[in-house]
């Protein structure tokens, strides 16, 4: 058996029992050197069979005596990581009603143990938003499938003729909208931290497009956009553009009559600003707006606002909804950027 053979051997065995062996040793050790320094340093010295014995029980003494002060010296050791077993194991078995042991104790086990009860509030915490995924989602997916089915069903007893298509389809391209917001939301962190994909690109041009876009429905809004030229962003153009899709969606299922987009750049910062003639926000949904899964009124999976959220709050801007006299505007702010033509 080789040196890592014991090692490895004496891993295995309770901290008391490894802290004894190694302090034997030591005492073996040290022993040896002194009747070494006795035998060969010390000249005249001489050892009995009368005075061997007493050396051999007072080293067999003090071994035992090794047992205690390993004992005692990891009594403040063991005990505490032995708890912190028992609680790890029901962390591993989604077991959060127990915390983890708490300590006072600023040195390394108090370290570790404080440690390991941030990890575990943070695993109940994304457990809880997990299970609140769950429930959102499987809400969201099941209003339009249950109306697709209901419509089909319909259709065959003869009650609903070619409107049934329509609402199919309806239903059909919410729930397209819902699963792609899904598929983008778990890949979010990965493509807003790909900064290669960053590019600078005109904010006009973007704008233009979207509401050449978003003017063509069926609710009949109108949207009113005034070009402006020269304003250059610099950011990840997919995300930035799924920012100003979310809001006109948003601004569209709620609107009137009329959208109108305005943008007002400034020294270092460009402002664009959707309002809509809607209805007024309730002052206790405005806080909670930008929130993960929350839906309003008429919304389907809650994610449209949050997604823009981070987007923007990942390109160092700031976005916020507030109630006018006669609609809601979403205003959205970012950075210019420096190589503007």
């Amino acid at each position: 058996m080789n040196r890592f053979s014991v090692h490895l051997w004496l891993q295995d065995k309770p901290l008391t029992i490894q802290l004894w062996i190694k302090l034997t040793l030591y005492l073996c050790l040290c022993t040896l050197l002194v009747l070494f320094s006795l035998f060969f340093l010390v000249p005249g010295v001489k050892f009995s069979a009368e005075s061997v014995v007493p050396l051999i029980v007072l080293f067999l003494i003090v071994c035992g005596m090794n047992i205690f002060i390993a004992k005692l010296s990891l009594q403040n050791v063991v005990e505490p990581l032995e708890k912190i077993k028992t609680n790890l194991d029901h962390i591993k078995n989604k077991n959060w009603s127990e915390p983890i042991y708490q300590v006072s104790r600023k040195d390394e086990i108090g370290k570790l143990i404080n440690t390991l009860s941030q990890i575990q509030r943070n695993v109940t915490e994304i457990n809880e938003e997990e299970e609140f995924f769950y429930q959102s989602v499987s809400h969201g997916l099941k209003t339009p499938i249950m109306v697709i089915r209901n419509c089909c069903e319909a259709y065959f007893d003869g009650i609903y003729h070619d409107e049934a298509v329509e609402i199919i389809l309806k239903e059909s391209r919410t729930l397209e909208i819902g699963i792609k917001k899904l598929l983008y939301v778990t890949s979010l962190e990965h493509m807003l931290g790909n900064r290669s994909d960053f590019a600078c690109f005109d904010l006009d041009r973007m704008l233009s497009e979207s509401a050449q876009r978003f003017m063509g429905n069926d609710k009949h809004v109108r949207v009113d956009y005034e070009p402006i030229s020269d304003v250059f962003i610099s950011g990840n153009r997919e995300a930035i553009q799924t920012v100003f899709d979310n809001i006109f969606e948003n601004a569209l299922r709620y609107a009137k009559s009329h959208i109108e987009v305005k943008v007002i750049p400034t020294e270092k910062e460009v402002l664009a600003s959707i309002t809509n003639d809607g209805n007024p926000i309730p002052e206790k949904t405005l806080s909670m707006l930008f929130e993960k899964f929350f839906r309003g009124s008429g919304g389907h999976f809650g994610l449209g606002l949050y997604i823009s959220r981070k987007i923007v709050s990942f390109h160092q801007g700031d976005i916020w909804a507030e109630n006018l006299s006669d609609g809601v505007r979403f205003s959205i702010t970012l950075k210019r950027n420096a190589r503007e033509a």
